[in-house]
């Protein structure tokens, strides 16, 4: 009940510290909102041209860049404001001051700040996605609900990789903005992954695993879902969970602090 606590009033000092420049939150809304609606339109076009991209037609391709919009709208939200501090932390030396504290070093690093200007880019992906789905005529009360689960699988690699590269900054001080290339990868998975030649494919499967950020929870919400592509996907998300997690506590335990 600690860490709930907590996590309330990390949310609303977030939320207070946004409000303070109400003018900046609202042209960065309007930002997000223009970069997603150009993505929709470039489908449009694609789609003018060709019937299926990498076999997915039309509704299927909607239906996956709305799940693209949710999970570029909590990585803003939640993800890239914390992991993209790990390392001024250690260059300040602000995390020797969260080591000392009675609580998790990775939650409180993980889990301080906030960013709202991408919660109606959220809302909007989630319609865009009912959209995709009703537009193919697949539309259920069990594939939406598996959807969202494999959407928090797909949040567990993003996070698992952005924390293994910001936590190379124990050693690296100065690498800011290393943990962008998983995000700046991302981009790739707003397109079916069968869009990808084989090699290309296996690397955003395997190597770099976008793939299963975006392509299965739009399978699962279009009821299309590969059973073995679904299992990689949970193994991976574990696998890189439990990865992140042990390397973090292998770098805090040979961390030396910042003033000795």
């Amino acid at each position: 009940m600690r860490y709930f606590r907590l996590l309330n009033i990390f949310f609303k000092n977030s939320l207070q510290i946004e409000l303070e420049y109400r003018l900046n939150l609202i042209f960065d809304i309007i930002h997000s909102l223009i970069l997603s609606a150009s993505g929709i339109l470039i489908l449009y076009v694609m789609f003018d041209k060709a019937e299926s991209v990498g076999g997915w037609s039309f509704s299927e391709a909607i239906t996956l860049y709305g799940v693209f919009m949710i999970m570029e709208a909590i990585v803003d939200i939640a993800i890239h404001p914390n992991l993209n501090k790990i390392p001024e932390y250690i260059r300040t030396g602000n995390m020797d001051f969260y080591l000392i504290k009675p609580l998790s070093s990775q939650f409180i690093s993980s889990l301080r700040h906030y960013s709202f200007w991408t919660i109606p880019q959220f809302v909007l992906g989630f319609f865009v996605m009912i959209y995709g789905v009703l537009k193919s005529g697949q539309l259920n009360l069990v594939n939406i609900p598996i959807s969202f689960l494999f959407l928090l699988s797909g949040l567990g690699i993003l996070y698992s990789l952005g924390l293994i590269l910001s936590t190379l900054s124990f050693w690296f001080v100065k690498i800011d903005n290393i943990h962008q290339l998983i995000f700046a990868f991302m981009s790739a998975a707003r397109v079916p992954v069968s869009a990808y030649s084989g090699p290309i494919r296996f690397m955003f499967s395997f190597i770099v695993p976008v793939a299963f950020v975006t392509t299965v929870p739009a399978q699962a919400a279009l009821g299309k879902l590969n059973l073995g592509f679904a299992m990689a996907s949970i193994v991976v998300s574990i696998g890189l969970l439990l990865t992140s997690h042990l390397f973090w506590r292998y770098a805090v335990a040979n961390y030396s602090s910042a003033s000795s």
